[in-house]
């Protein structure tokens, strides 16, 4: 379950400040790497699951024109 309170919160601390929505787009992505089997607890998982996490939405970004920088992940 997502809130959107949350999401506009955390977009807005992010390092790369970032919209409610593309905070929405990077938790659910995020969500589902977890339901998946991902894990970013030990420095090597963390490596793989967020740079899966990058790579989706920045495809999903680079699909729709979407320019400037990808919302860096705000969940660590």
């Amino acid at each position: 379950m997502l809130c959107p309170e949350v999401a506009k919160k955390q977009g807005e601390e992010a390092p790369t400040r970032h919209s409610m929505d593309e905070e929405l787009r990077l938790l659910t992505v995020h969500g589902v790497l977890h339901l998946l089997g991902y894990d970013h607890e030990e420095a090597d998982e963390r490596a793989e699951m967020f740079g899966l996490q990058a790579a989706i939405v920045d495809g999903w970004r680079a699909e729709r024109g979407l320019t400037g920088p990808s919302p860096a992940p705000t969940v660590s």
